[in-house]
């Protein structure tokens, strides 16, 4: 017989819990002890008071454990009023939660949360603190904000392409300082060619002659009009991008200034980038055991599909969908960084796997990095190209010594 040496853990079981059933304009909840006595259900609404109500319900059946799924953003203020109450709230994915076939209602749903619960066969959901889940909250409105804007961009250049304004063929993008101040003279009719040409700054002065040509274009007048109007609307947005910016700042450095500036340190890993993980992922690791379940929780980890002692080919798991753009991102910064251990460990991937699926490998492992620089708190140092082949060249000589042994 093989022998494993794995630790088995037991989630504790409870003498008297509750599971809520929750929507969005109704809350099922169903109590009962671990021998099935005292059981009770009651339906409440989903407005303030009636949500504290449910609390002085639950607090007067002497219950202080409850389960609920995290269904959309219902949860959320249930979660704050019980929560402040000091009932203990575990927040589950429902995708952990199998209820039985062919047997569904709200009712039913609320008892098999509480018999989960009772018997300890459900895994609570990370559940940020306050301040993270402001910063989370802060993050990911910078992120839509900045979608927003290169949407309002792109349909700027639109209407300089379609009227024949080649600009985008001289600079390089439209948010320099050469792209906004050009457009924001042709949106109010100044067609003059030295106004134009003083708006030219670094590189574009070269090119003036070129810019010239892309400016000959014409522009009518409702054009000139839908101009002026996602100008506007840039400028709103980038106002809003600003403040969100100096919120976010405000609360990395009260909080995590040491965390992002270790994470600064990694390679392809920006300012911006460290905020992202640091407002979906906290800075406490120990909710998660090991790096490799910070990587599945991430979802850059590969799935486990085994059966008759053959592994299939799996994809990777779901996971924080915010996070593994951010990471998949910074991989690819990482590897485009020359004599960089990233670059040749990328090179070698590549060779027998599509560019695609190569990132997600590189992600995964700078992920692990994430984790120990988070642990440890101390700066990245990044090794080069020469510690790759030092690598290279143990495992060559250990698959020979291996080799021998037999």
């Amino acid at each position: 017989m093989e022998k494993v040496n794995q630790q088995v853990s037991f989630l504790p079981q409870l003498e008297r819990a509750c599971g809520l059933d929750m929507h969005k304009e109704k809350i099922v909840a169903f109590i009962s002890n671990k021998d099935g006595s005292n059981q009770a259900l009651q339906e409440f609404g989903t407005f303030t008071f009636q949500l504290y109500q449910l609390k002085d319900w639950l607090l007067q059946n002497q219950v202080n454990h409850c389960l609920m799924e995290s269904t959309g953003i219902y949860w959320i203020s249930l979660y704050t009023v019980l929560s402040q109450a000091g009932i203990n709230v575990t927040v589950a994915n429902p995708t952990h939660i199998k209820q039985i076939p062919k047997r569904k209602t709200d009712r039913k749903d609320a008892r098999w949360l509480c018999t989960l619960l009772l018997h300890g066969l459900v895994r609570p959901s990370f559940i940020p603190s306050q301040h993270q889940a402001a910063l989370r909250d802060h993050c990911r409105n910078r992120l839509f904000y900045g979608r927003h804007q290169t949407k309002i961009t792109n349909r700027i250049l639109k209407i300089l392409e379609s009227n024949n304004i080649k600009l985008m063929s001289v600079i390089s993008t439209l948010h320099s300082k050469t792209g906004l101040s050009i457009v924001r003279l042709l949106a109010v009719g100044i067609t003059d060619k030295e106004q134009l040409l003083a708006c030219a700054k670094g590189r574009v002065r070269s090119k003036k002659e070129q810019l010239l040509m892309a400016l000959e274009g014409t522009l009518t007048e409702h054009h000139r009009l839908q101009l002026q109007m996602l100008l506007e609307d840039y400028d709103h947005v980038q106002k809003q991008v600003e403040i969100l910016d100096g919120t976010i700042s405000c609360i990395i450095n009260e909080h995590y200034a040491q965390a992002v500036q270790c994470l600064d340190s990694i390679s392809g890993i920006g300012a911006k980038s460290a905020e992202i993980i640091i407002s979906e992922a906290g800075d406490d690791m120990s909710r998660f055991p090991t790096a490799d379940h910070f990587t599945a929780w991430c979802g850059v980890a590969p799935g486990n599909n085994e059966s008759a002692g053959k592994r299939k080919s799996s994809t990777v798991k779901k996971g924080n969908v915010y996070l593994r753009v951010a990471i998949i991102t910074a991989a690819w910064a990482a590897v485009k960084m020359k004599d960089s251990y990233w670059h040749a460990l990328f090179d070698k991937l590549r060779k027998r796997m599509k560019a695609q699926k190569a990132i997600v490998a590189i992600a995964r492992r700078l992920l692990k990095v994430v984790y120990k620089t988070i642990v440890s708190l101390t700066p990245y140092e990044e090794k080069g190209i020469v510690h790759f082949l030092e690598l290279q060249n143990q495992n060559i000589q250990y698959a020979r010594f291996k080799q021998a042994m037999k």
